[in-house]
């Protein structure tokens, strides 16, 4: 496993093209819901997300496993 890390504005990029919306901020993080839908997901407040955090975040969004593995590989160093 490499070390990459994923800016936090393109895991929200990211879930706004799988139709969330940002709902709401909590002490440390931010909730972004699915529009028409209950599904919700939280993205930690930090400038950087390390890969396993990326693909947890991504996997809750509905993300399908290939797409989050090629999203992940674009920001590997």
């Amino acid at each position: 496993m490499g070390l990459g890390v994923v800016p936090n504005s393109a895991l929200v990029n990211a879930l706004r093209d799988l139709g969330f919306e940002f709902k709401r901020q909590a002490d440390r993080v931010m909730i972004y819901k699915k529009v028409g839908n209950t599904t919700r997901v939280a993205v930690r407040r930090i400038d950087m997300h390390d890969d396993e955090a990326a693909k947890i975040v991504l996997k809750q969004a509905g993300m399908d496993a290939t797409a989050i593995e090629k999203f992940i590989q674009a920001y590997k160093q």
